[in-house]
């Protein structure tokens, strides 16, 4: 337990706090850790203050430690600003660095459960995160998820394919667009009207090809919205299409293949 408090007190030592005792009751170990921040600038006018001005205990929860539950009580001093002309009486000295405004858990906790989130989805990771003794639901991972800041921005799309899916089979479909140079989904949405589709397009003026199936309403978006685009059938939709060419060919040539084959009578 020694190595592990030596661990959160050198992760602590960097927003001025430091491990002062552990308590541990059944599979909790609550670390209480004092601060030593002498003096810190006020948020609104960046003007030191070694003013004190109370102080107050922000509980976080840690990642699980062999198989135990960690707390961590940390304190947090408060100041007075020591400009009279700051509309900001006073200040607390922040954690960014361990953990969020407003947060309950620590930066470490929150990304292990956005990334089980990213890989799972909510329910399933909520399952997982509680065995491996993060305890947290559902509705928590994916705000976890929501939180997490926007992945940089995309390059621009040159070579895309197209095709529809099933959101309730024989009933509503939805439309699917992968960038097919980087092998990653950019646009996924209800319906596959050639409007909607058209509509997206002309949002995306540089696209340069466009892989799609045999539906007329993606040919007519994509003439509508990128006249200049090059249209192309996809791998999947060539090989279809080959094989019901053969198949046609085939029957074509002998009309017996496509009646079920009588079963051949043994010889006495």
């Amino acid at each position: 337990m020694s190595q592990v408090l030596g661990g959160i007190d050198r992760i602590l030592a960097r927003v001025g706090k430091r491990v002062v005792s552990s308590n541990a009751r059944g599979e909790t170990v609550t670390v209480e850790a004092c601060s030593t921040v002498r003096a810190a600038p006020c948020p609104a006018c960046h003007r030191w203050s070694n003013r004190r001005h109370g102080s107050y205990v922000r509980r976080l929860e840690e990642r699980p430690m062999l198989d135990q539950r960690v707390v961590l009580a940390i304190e947090v001093r408060r100041f007075k600003c020591a400009n009279a002309g700051c509309p900001r009486r006073t200040f607390a000295k922040n954690i960014h660095a361990l953990a969020g405004r407003h947060q309950r858990r620590t930066q470490s906790q929150a990304r292990a459960l956005h990334a089980l989130g990213h890989a799972l989805g909510g329910e399933a990771a909520a399952r997982l995160a509680n065995v491996l003794g993060l305890r947290t639901s559902a509705d928590t991972v994916l705000r976890e998820l929501r939180r997490a800041p926007e992945r940089k921005r995309r390059p621009r799309p040159r070579v895309v394919g197209i095709d529809d899916w099933a959101i309730a089979r024989g009933h509503q479909y939805g439309t699917i667009i992968v960038d097919l140079e980087r092998r990653e989904p950019i646009a996924v949405f209800a319906g596959r009207e050639a409007t909607a589709v058209a509509a997206w397009m002309r949002a995306h003026p540089s696209i340069e090809i466009v892989a799609r199936d045999r539906a007329g309403a993606y040919s007519e978006a994509v003439d509508i919205a990128l006249p200049a685009a090059t249209q192309v059938s996809d791998r999947w939709h060539l090989l279809c299409n080959l094989c019901d060419n053969v198949e046609r060919l085939l029957c074509h040539s002998d009309r017996n293949c496509a009646k079920p084959r009588s079963k051949s009578r043994s010889v006495a």
